[in-house]
């Protein structure tokens, strides 16, 4: 019976433990758009760095579909989902609703953190500054203390920061967009975009600077997250690069070091918020406090970046310089160049490299025993005497929002030879309206089954052999489909359809078998 009475204890023991949530008199809560976790660990961080190295880090929270800003700031301060709060996409407005919200505040909207800080706490004080103004739509700020909207990012931060030390309330929402801006213009593996991001990052570091001087870490959490990620010169799509965005905490209670493993989800966010300052999210929100930013560290698990490699990939006439970087101290950089996977016994990397043919450059970094993941670029080196092999037929003026037929086209506006089934060598990148029909005989040398997907923006069709074998149609931001196929040694046809409807545009294709890695397929490969 004694024995029973004391396993009893033990639970109940445990139990009251795991319920106890960590509060705190301040929360900061940082947003930036469209700073995906691929390009936090890639560009120069120093100030974030320090948070990592000194609270607690997930480079693996996912963002709602599609991943696009409306929806997924509204998952992130309310912490339920599309099907919950309603905010669907950008087009959303307040009387512009296909789903109705299962919950209304006073305007009717889903409520969010501000609001159940207001219910629950009315004594709290709430600020909001966020540069995007239709973010505004989707709230009911006549509920917070202080509101400030449309100032650049940098000075909007340091109002927002200035008004922290000042007031102190008790939760502070700041949210940028020129890592967005940056991305949709320059592409999102630019100098630019990294620029962005480590302007940002001096900012930052400012604001923890100032907490650690003013003795205000001891009790304040700050959060520093992103809405989404990207890919190219866009979002929306299902890619790695846009649906995973950092999560870093820093303050009271963080557990120094930490690096957080399980996938954590946007709308934790607002849960973690609530939890901090002791506000509950009402049941139909499905965020969950993130605990594990205050938990002890798992054995010696440190952070790992992705190395960045410069140039990201892609076709040149000449050899190319490539360069390698791990943001992060004490980091070593291994690679390979043949295809197979990196690893502490490749070469380390000390010099930047001078590639004359194509290569997949594939890295890691390594730090302190651990190596994080990995990043690739393919870049293609065509020799000045190689012919072109990928025929194309390009038409203009297509208003259409999917593909035509092109069998019903007539005779092409142009036509010519390129050397990769892409929209790089066609010098239409201030177009839109067009559609382009490429085709090409593939060398396989080693028969097995292949995968291969494209990335399109907008729509396309790819048809090996004359099947079709991957339907990406539609207008849409840049989106990977895949298809697999069994192919024989020896030359395959291959065709693609493509449209561009308007904003941004792209073409690639990727293939992949037993022992080698998705890439894009290399020139020298038709015939």
């Amino acid at each position: 019976m004694n024995r029973i009475i004391l396993s009893l204890l033990v639970f109940l023991a445990a139990g009251c433990a795991r319920s106890e949530t960590p509060r705190a008199a301040h929360v900061i809560l940082v947003g930036c758009d469209a700073m995906g976790a691929y390009g936090v660990q890639r560009a120069e961080t120093p100030a974030l760095n320090y948070l990592i190295e000194h609270g607690a880090v997930s480079m693996n929270t996912r963002c709602v579909r599609p991943t696009s800003s409306s929806q997924n700031w509204m998952s992130m301060v309310s912490g339920a989902l599309p099907l919950h709060h309603g905010v669907t996409d950008n087009d959303w407005q307040r009387d512009n609703i296909t789903i109705e919200p299962c919950l209304g505040n006073r305007l009717g909207l889903f409520p969010t953190i501000f609001d159940h800080i207001r219910e629950q706490r009315p004594e709290a004080s709430v600020y909001a500054f966020f540069e995007w103004t239709g973010q505004g739509r989707m709230y009911d700020l006549s509920v917070a203390d202080s509101v400030v909207t449309g100032l650049p990012d940098e000075q909007l931060m340091r109002a927002a920061f200035d008004a922290f030390f000042n007031d102190k309330p008790d939760f502070l929402f700041v949210s940028v967009n020129e890592p967005d801006h940056a991305g949709h213009a320059y592409g999102h593996e630019s100098e630019e975009y990294y620029h962005t991001i480590t302007r940002l990052d001096a900012v930052i570091g400012e604001l923890v600077a100032r907490l650690d001087a003013e003795g205000m870490t001891d009790n304040t959490v700050l959060i520093v997250t992103a809405d989404h990620g990207g890919l190219d010169n866009a979002h929306g799509g299902d890619s790695a690069f846009e649906r995973t965005t950092p999560m870093i905490f820093y303050g009271r209670g963080v557990t120094p070091g930490k690096v957080i493993e399980p996938a954590l989800l946007i709308c934790d966010v607002a849960a973690t918020v609530g939890g901090l300052l002791g506000v509950e999210l009402p049941r139909e929100c499905v965020g969950k406090f993130v605990a594990e930013a205050f938990t002890p560290r798992d054995g010696d698990r440190c952070y790992v970046p992705m190395p960045r490699i410069a140039p990201a990939g892609g076709l040149f006439r000449e050899p190319v310089e490539v360069t390698l970087a791990a943001d992060a101290e004490g980091a070593e950089i291994r690679y390979t160049l043949d295809g197979t996977a990196p690893g502490p016994a490749s070469a380390r990397y000390e010099a930047p490299l001078r590639l004359d043919a194509p290569a997949l450059v594939r890295a890691v970094a390594c730090r302190r025993g651990q190596c994080g993941p990995e990043a690739q670029a393919s870049i293609r080196v065509a020799p000045e005497d190689r012919t072109p092999r990928v025929h194309y037929k390009y038409w203009k003026d297509m208003t259409a929002q999917s593909l035509p037929d092109f069998r019903t086209l007539g005779r092409p506006d142009r036509t010519g030879r390129v050397f990769e089934f892409s929209l790089d060598e066609l010098g239409v990148e201030h177009e839109d309206h067009f559609a382009v029909e490429f085709a090409s005989r593939l060398r396989i040398d080693r028969a097995g089954r292949y995968t291969f997907g494209v990335i399109s923006d907008d729509g396309s069709r790819v048809w090996i052999d004359g099947r079709m074998l991957i339907d990406n149609d539609g207008s849409h931001t840049a989106d990977m489909k895949l298809g697999a196929i069994d192919l024989g040694a020896g030359l395959h046809d291959v065709r693609i359809e493509y449209f561009d409807d308007y904003m941004g545009q792209r073409l690639e294709l990727r293939y992949a078998t037993e022992g080698m890695p998705l890439q894009p397929v290399p020139f020298d490969r038709f015939e």
